[in-house]
């Protein structure tokens, strides 16, 4: 697992992620946990003080993991504002 992007989806799905494959298969069989993980990250970091800047993070991170998590970003970004919304 050389790929940043996999150590961190292996991380946060609980289970081996070798290939992109393997990335695409975990976040599309529940894009929630993902939203639920970057959420939590967001709370947790210095740098997000508002909504907007909640919101920011998100897409920063959604375009790291790029095209892994493209074809559920919807989904994860629906996910991740629901959270955001009973926090805000």
């Amino acid at each position: 697992m050389s790929d940043t992007r996999h150590r961190q989806l292996s991380r946060i799905y609980g289970r081996t992620i070798e290939t992109d494959d393997d990335a695409r298969t975990a976040v599309t069989g529940d894009p929630g946990i993902l939203a639920s993980e970057l959420f939590m990250e967001a709370v947790e970091s210095d740098d997000v003080i508002s909504v907007e800047t909640a919101k920011s993070y998100l897409e920063d991170r959604l375009a790291f993991f790029g095209g892994l998590v493209a074809p559920d970003a919807e989904a994860i970004r629906r996910g991740f504002e629901s959270k955001l919304t009973a926090w805000a």
